[in-house]
């Protein structure tokens, strides 16, 4: 019985040892495989030394809204046209309130395929040079404002006023302007900081779910290690088998 119980404890230890080294000689062997394809791959290689270029995609957009801005022609608004100035403001700012409340709705019901983290800063810089646009177009009427000339300088008021940071050189002084301004702290308090809290969340959890190459989320829990050194060791003891300290099913006999 003895002879036989040793024969069955040596084929369990062979299967075991085989199986191991099967494991790890596969895993060898695929991640030397995966490195060797990756280096021979162009398109990944392109990929890794153009790491700028997601960045220079999205700055485009940034760079049309600005020179836009500054070759609209805004003096053809303004006291001249107030049906056609109003009309327009509310128009260009109500499109882009709606998309930038369809991306924080895409934030919170976890839309797939949406992109709100490039689309939403996009939409608050968008609201910015609408204001910034309406400023210039009214302070070309008298007493409107003091110290605004230029779009540059109306940029500038635009996004003093959005950061709560009044330096006092240029304020609004007539009535137009100063319900303009009104509305603006209006929107930035409601859909601006609705729209930030939107993005901090949606980058919060982009940075929990981050992922290793091979699919596994990073920083596995005390319950996942737990079961990976049960699988490596049979048992979490000090001896690798069993709590006890005893050593595996079929060492431990006689």
């Amino acid at each position: 019985m003895k002879d036989g119980r040793d024969e069955a404890d040596d084929v369990r230890g062979d299967g075991r040892d085989g199986a191991r080294g099967d494991g790890r000689d596969g895993a060898r062997g695929e991640g030397r495989d995966g490195a060797g394809g990756g280096d021979r791959d162009p398109r990944a290689q392109g990929r890794r030394r153009d790491p700028l270029l997601p960045w220079l995609r999205e700055a485009v957009p940034v760079a049309i809204m600005v020179v836009a801005y500054f070759l609209l022609p805004l003096h053809l608004l303004g006291a001249e046209r107030p049906e056609l100035s109003w009309t327009l403001f509310v128009l260009a700012l109500g499109a882009v309130t709606l998309l930038l409340l369809r991306e924080i709705r895409a934030v919170l019901m976890d839309v797939p395929h949406a992109r709100p983290g490039v689309t939403i800063p996009l939409l608050m810089i968008a609201s910015l040079l609408v204001f910034s646009a309406a400023y210039s177009s009214i302070a070309r009427q008298s007493g409107e404002f003091h110290g605004l000339r230029t779009r540059v300088d109306a940029l500038y008021f635009t996004v003093a006023t959005v950061a709560t940071v009044g330096y006092g050189d240029i304020t609004a002084q007539g009535q137009t302007a100063r319900i303009l301004v009104m509305g603006q702290i209006t929107y930035g308090f409601i859909f601006l900081t609705a729209a930030a809290t939107a993005l901090s969340r949606r980058l919060r959890r982009a940075l929990g779910e981050r992922q290793t190459p091979d699919g596994r989320r990073h920083g596995r829990g005390r319950r996942g290690r737990r079961h990976g050194d049960r699988r490596r060791g049979g048992g979490t003891g000090p001896g690798g088998g069993r709590p006890d300290g005893g050593a595996g099913r079929g060492t431990g006999r006689a």
